[in-house]
């Protein structure tokens, strides 16, 4: 999630600026990315993660490989057929943002995840994926924005230590007006990934400055937002409800200049919730099989876990004076709830149903939202780019 910290936004807001509602967001349509490899990396089974580049009015995307590039961002089209939506160029080819060092937080298992463009660089956060002794304590890096420049300064740690698995993911803008009230320029967090005890019930945003990365290294972030096991404020992971269960996952934030609304994205899972093997057989759900696990009713995923079939895309919408409560001692940070939660109409129906990140143009009022696995061409499977206006 990215845009650049400090950019002028184009209605002054307050504690009393309006909360934005579904009503005031249009869609406008999708466009499809390169399909062609650059530089020995290509977008399939990628689109995670995303971020705005106002420089240049693009995007960087990355591949499943790690990598990252840099695309234009053509007019899009509302339209379900895939084929004809129109397609992006590449502007940078596929380089490792990390230059090499993501084997400083883990040997393996390591991914890369937010985006942040900010003071004419690009910051990253990385997470291992299966963290189960929670031994991850460094997640940030900055770099250039030239993505063949050697220029990688990282991995540090931000936040407490211990707490990595809070703010190793997803990062957006705070657009000025509410930096003194949130404690920052930006917001950093995490959500819904393994092992659910080292991260956050639902979404989560710490307030940072990413200016002073590394100096200080741990880097201070005041708590703003998030839940625990002991503080299951949106609901208990062995369950589903509209705003947090066990197949919640997170994409990416949006602070919407103008407005006291932060947006997270993601999917949400609707259904009874199940822990085992999915199937798509109705009169095998409730059994066990052979291996003693029960069998969950779920058409899209035979993956060994928790299901709660249907899935939506969705979005969870919070008040920024809950936030600078929290941020000013006046709540607890497992105390706010979204005032809103949306499901999210992309047009093009998905099985796996996955948000990879979103990019926010404050200047524009726009969201770009990655939805993985959405372009089938043959056996590449290329994330789309659904385009939102804000009212």
């Amino acid at each position: 999630m990215a845009a650049v910290v400090g950019a002028q936004s184009r209605t002054p807001t307050s504690s009393t600026a309006r909360l934005l509602q579904l009503s005031d967001f249009s869609y406008e349509g999708a466009f499809r990315l390169p399909s062609g490899r650059a530089n020995g990396d290509d977008f399939s089974f990628g689109g995670m993660p995303v971020a705005f580049n106002p420089d240049s009015n693009s995007l960087f995307i990355g591949s499943r490989r790690g990598g990252l590039a840099e695309v234009t961002i053509p007019a899009p089209i509302a339209s379900s057929v895939v084929t004809g939506l129109p397609v992006a160029s590449y502007r940078q080819p596929f380089a490792d943002p990390t230059e090499g060092h993501l084997s400083q937080i883990a040997s393996d298992g390591v991914s890369i995840d937010g985006l942040l463009v900010a003071g004419g660089r690009l910051y990253g956060t990385a997470f291992v994926y299966y963290d189960a002794l929670n031994t991850q304590t460094v997640s940030h890096y900055s770099r250039s924005l030239t993505l063949s420049e050697p220029s990688f300064t990282g991995m540090y740690t931000v936040g407490e230590r211990g707490k990595t698995g809070f703010v190793s993911g997803y990062m957006a803008t705070v657009p000025p007006e509410w930096q003194a009230s949130l404690g920052g320029p930006a917001i950093t967090g995490q959500c819904c990934i393994p092992i659910v005890s080292r991260t956050s019930w639902g979404p989560a945003a710490f307030a940072w400055n990413p200016a002073n990365l590394g100096a200080p290294n741990p880097l201070p972030a005041t708590p703003l937002l998030y839940y625990t096991a002991d503080h299951p404020t949106l609901g208990i992971w062995a369950g589903s409800s509209p705003t947090y269960g066990g197949t919640t996952a997170m994409g990416g934030v949006a602070i919407i200049s103008g407005t006291r609304t932060a947006l997270f994205v993601g999917r949400n899972g609707t259904g009874a919730f199940c822990y085992g093997n999915g199937t798509s057989e109705r009169q095998l759900a409730g059994s066990r099989g052979v291996d003693g696990e029960m069998y969950c009713y779920d058409p899209v995923s035979s993956d060994k876990g928790q299901h709660a079939y249907p899935y939506n895309y969705q979005v969870w919408a919070y008040d920024l004076n809950d936030l600078a409560a929290v941020k000013a001692g006046r709540k607890k940070p497992w105390e706010p709830k979204p005032y809103g939660t949306w499901p999210l109409d992309l047009r093009v129906p998905m099985a796996v149903t996955q948000i990879g990140g979103v990019g926010y143009d404050p200047m524009r009022q726009r969201l770009y939202i990655s939805q993985m696995q959405a372009d089938q061409d043959g056996y590449a499977y290329r994330p789309l780019i659904h385009v939102f206006q804000i009212k």
